[in-house]
């Protein structure tokens, strides 16, 4: 298969903190969110997403509005949501909005990373986990993934703009959005 997926089908080196980081993530209790939730099951999103060969971002968002960057060398971007309300409401959105992508046939039991372009979002309910796979490659989604896929560029896209206020702020944020190559 010669195509743009070639050079990502392999898996991505990854660090130590970030597994760590990325499982915590991942198994968040929902008790921590019970007094944003109403009649959702839904309190979280995490969202993997290979940037280049070696180079996976992950993208967790909760249904309280926190939303946080993890990379796979070990940095991060985190707290943005405690100092800019942008955040907060894209995050909240997300959540909220994902709740659709939630079906019977998506529910998993292994939370791996994705070793092709493709972006593996984690749709967290109180009823277990559910994966949507979503193709980022314009024209190749369909409707679903296209909307999905345009809900977490709006919260990354926020934490973009919060991570530039930051700098330019003087507070040096962690990590940048696509971090330095090590």
């Amino acid at each position: 298969m010669a195509n743009a997926n070639q050079s990502f089908y392999r898996r991505v080196p990854v660090s130590k903190p970030y597994l760590v980081t990325r499982n915590q993530a991942l198994r968040l209790s929902p008790s921590n969110f019970t007094q944003f939730m109403t009649e959702s099951t839904i309190y979280g999103v995490v969202v993997d997403m290979p940037m280049a060969p070696t180079v996976i971002t992950t993208l967790a968002c909760y249904i309280n509005g926190a939303a946080n960057l993890y990379f796979s060398n070990g940095e991060d971007y985190s707290g943005a949501a405690q100092r800019y309300p942008g955040v907060v409401q894209a995050a909240r959105m997300f959540v909220s909005n994902a709740a659709r992508f939630i079906s019977d046939d998506n529910k998993v039991s292994t939370l791996e990373l994705p070793n092709s372009r493709s972006h593996f979002v984690y749709l967290l309910t109180t009823k277990g986990i559910h994966r949507v796979t979503v193709n980022p490659l314009s024209g190749q989604q369909t409707p679903e993934e296209r909307v999905l896929l345009s809900m977490y560029q709006r919260v990354m896209s926020e934490l973009r703009t919060a991570q530039m206020k930051d700098k330019a702020a003087g507070n040096e944020p962690t990590a940048m959005l696509v971090p330095s190559k090590q």
